[in-house]
């Protein structure tokens, strides 16, 4: 998948994937989110805070699957 269509279906995917893909995606989110904050990644707010949005929807994915199990 290109780094582009994951970034319009972030949404979307995140309740199909399995536990291990959004542990990735996690990651991926988190790390970029960092990078467009670092000052030498050249500090981007907007993208900062676009990842850190993508950040929120998988943890609010994984925390909707662990009350769903108890």
């Amino acid at each position: 998948m290109s780094r582009w269509k994951l970034q319009d279906n972030w949404y979307l995917d995140l309740a199909g994937l399995t536990l291990e893909q959004l542990c990735e995606r996690r990651a991926f989110a988190a790390q970029r989110a960092q990078d467009a904050k670092a000052r030498r990644m050249g500090r981007n707010p907007k993208a900062a805070r676009d990842w850190r949005e993508k950040l929120r929807a998988v943890e609010d994915e994984l925390h909707r699957r662990d009350t769903e199990k108890a």
